[in-house]
């Protein structure tokens, strides 16, 4: 397809996009058949099915083939979008330094509006994930990674859940434990365990300020090489924070 061709398909696809998000986004609809929307757009069906190309990609929406069929609107991995942002920061060479200061800010501004917003449910479920975090740590890496999110999604702000799972995922992929993952998590989840407590308590100030703290005692974790005694060091440093607070 010629360059000129390739920047129309861009262009349609992009008010594609425009206009079902106008729509109110609703997943499953068929918006139009393949004919409709080349006139509808007023492009060839060349251009459209590169435009449709694209809005695949994007997870906007796909064509079903048949009678019936057509563009239908499709509804966003949130996991891949930030995957795909997380791969361009490690491409753009972002430093540990450069992570640490958006992250803490997110992710502090995160635990202060799930304190204010948290409905009764997601505070019974931030309790149950803190209690079990220790014994599920032994089955899974992740499990303190799914604090991080669940506090994210609690802050009912699906952009700062976005940027969070983003930015978490960049910061594993930096950190590599020094000591056994049982005893890692056992500290951790003290700290973990004071967070939530401000958050199922509605203390949005002190949630945000241990939040804050537990984040930026990562800092060692994420130089470039890590510091030997790194890993003792963050967790100690974030457990009298946490206790302090």
């Amino acid at each position: 397809m010629a360059g000129a061709e390739r920047k129309r398909a861009e262009l349609v696809a992009a008010q594609i996009e425009r206009d079902i998000a106008a729509m109110g986004w609703p997943v499953g609809q068929v918006i139009g058949s393949e004919a409709a929307l080349v006139q509808k757009y007023g492009v060839s069906r060349a251009v459209f099915r590169e435009a449709v190309r694209l809005i695949e990609h994007h997870m906007v929406g796909r064509m079903r083939p048949g009678p019936g069929g057509g563009l239908v609107v499709g509804e966003p991995d949130p996991e891949a979008v930030a995957r795909a942002m997380s791969v361009y920061l490690s491409f753009a060479k972002v430093r540990g330094g450069e992570l640490l200061e958006i992250r803490s800010a997110i992710e502090g501004l995160a635990s202060e509006l799930a304190a204010q917003r948290a409905t009764d449910a997601e505070r019974l479920e931030l309790r149950r994930l803190v209690e079990e975090e220790v014994e599920r740590a032994a089955l899974s890496p992740l499990v303190a990674k799914e604090f991080h999110l669940k506090v994210a999604e609690m802050s009912h702000n699906p952009a700062i859940y976005l940027f969070v799972r983003c930015l978490v995922d960049l910061s594993e992929e930096r950190i590599i434990p020094e000591e056994s993952r049982r005893e890692a998590a056992v500290r951790m989840n003290r700290v973990h365990a004071r967070i939530a407590e401000a958050i199922i308590g509605g203390d949005s100030a002190l949630a945000r300020y241990r939040m804050g703290k537990h984040v930026d005692a990562i800092g060692p974790w994420l130089r470039e090489p890590a510091p030997e005694g790194a890993a003792d060091a963050m967790l100690d440093e974030d457990l009298r924070a946490a206790q302090l607070g």
